[in-house]
């Protein structure tokens, strides 16, 4: 930290760099959506411009002065942006081709969203002292192949909330991505929406999961949470959402809870969550256990997925993954993902049950863009007619027992 003083000699130094003829202006860094952390503002001297200082002066001070003030400035800037209020605007746009294929029929398609969903958005912060920051987050989902508003239209369908962060952990409010979400993109070795195994088995279903990587419920209005600080490597957070129609006769809530533990390479995790559906006809509620692992070697990561849910008449249904990435060098990413899905019903043969492996790659041009490309089977058994994501344009199935099989290949660019 600075003292007054030296923050009021800093700021007169750069005053007189001013004066003497000396160009200077910011460059600020945005903020990337997915990765941790800030980065501080940067200033540069003008290059290219004529010095107005008195010809006198020698050439060599009038360079000290440009690096001095260069320097003091970069010192400056940081300090005053972080006593104050901070916006920062992301993004992401991604765009892939798909090939998608059933027995009756297949399509081809230019969709959005294959490595991550485009979207853009606003996080802002205060710090209200004592170490206490408000903090909000506006963001928005888009198609980028029409440039339609994704997750149905709404302007800000991923995540809108205001809340507090402190010592004391975070609070926030709004529309979320629950810890089911980040449960569900913490443990998918692909973690692409059209290659996802654990996509397709707990997010395309009928009745997709609380724990998944890809849509609702994963994501829910009307909801608060609050997230622990960790403490030896372990680390909690609980949400409630009070449904979507609030006061309608029917109206579906939610609650979920994750506990969390982090150790070097080691990362597991256990949630909870319960959904009560109220109806005129009669209550209907789900409790889901999900157990997730992975673990980080220097050649390899390992992953383990193994969900639970439990319905109203008093079946079981059961979602699985195990998987695995292998980086090549700095470069790229290569990932495999094998899982199963099966929802109960009286008779077993008409569980909805499916089986899908995905493998995929994704080839870093920059720390910001990326090339990646995927291939996926899917077989349904049972009753089940699932197709793979939707959005590329494949109809379901027209008979059982069939397969679909997905591939595609696309860019991605964050800023």
């Amino acid at each position: 930290m600075h003292t007054v003083s030296q923050f009021a000699a800093r700021y007169q130094l750069a005053i007189t760099a001013a004066k003497r003829g000396l160009s200077v202006h910011a460059n600020a860094i945005p903020e990337d959506l997915n990765e941790a952390g800030e980065k501080g503002a940067g200033c540069t001297i003008s290059q290219g411009m004529k010095s107005t200082c008195n010809p006198e002066i020698k050439r060599q001070e009038t360079e000290v002065h440009k690096g001095i003030a260069g320097c003091m400035l970069g010192v400056l800037l940081p300090c005053v942006a972080h006593a104050q209020s901070s916006v920062t605007l992301y993004g992401v746009a991604d765009v892939f081709y798909g090939y998608f294929k059933n027995s009756a029929t297949s399509v081809s398609s230019l969709n959005s969203g294959g490595l991550g969903g485009s979207r853009w958005g606003i996080r802002a912060k205060e710090d209200l002292g004592g170490g206490v920051t408000a903090i909000a987050v506006l963001e928005s989902g888009f198609n980028i192949n029409n440039g339609t508003l994704g997750q149905g239209g709404r302007e800000f369908g991923r995540q809108a909330y205001v809340g507090i962060d402190s010592q004391w952990g975070t609070l926030i409010g709004g529309r979320l991505q629950t810890a089911g979400y980040v449960w569900g993109t913490t443990f998918d070795p692909i973690l692409m929406s059209a290659g996802s195994v654990l996509g397709s088995v707990t997010g395309e279903e009928p009745r997709p999961w609380i724990f998944n990587p890809l849509q609702d419920p994963a994501r829910q209005d009307n909801a608060l949470q609050y997230s622990s600080p960790t403490w030896r490597g372990l680390s909690a957070t609980v949400g409630y959402s009070f449904g979507s129609n609030q006061g309608a006769a029917t109206n579906t809530k939610y609650q979920i809870g994750t506990l969390w533990y982090t150790n070097g390479g080691l990362v597991a995790s256990y949630g909870l969550g319960r959904s009560l559906t109220v109806a005129p006809g009669g209550d209907a509620n789900t409790l889901e256990h999900a157990f997730g692992v992975k673990y980080r070697f220097d050649w390899l990561s390992l992953y383990g997925t193994y969900q639970l849910r439990r319905n109203n008449p008093g079946f079981t249904d059961k979602a699985w993954q195990a998987g695995f990435t292998v980086p090549t060098g700095a470069v790229g990413m290569f990932g495999f993902a094998y899982g199963g899905l099966s929802d109960e019903n009286q008779v077993r043969s008409q569980n909805w049950s499916v089986r899908s492996f995905a493998v995929s790659y994704t080839y870093y041009l920059s720390k910001t863009t990326s090339l990646y490309g995927f291939y996926k089977k899917l077989w349904n058994r049972g009753v089940a007619k699932q197709t793979i994501f939707p959005p590329g344009g494949l109809p379901a199935p027209p008979t059982y027992d069939d397969h679909v099989s997905a591939i595609g290949i696309g860019m991605q660019m964050r800023f």
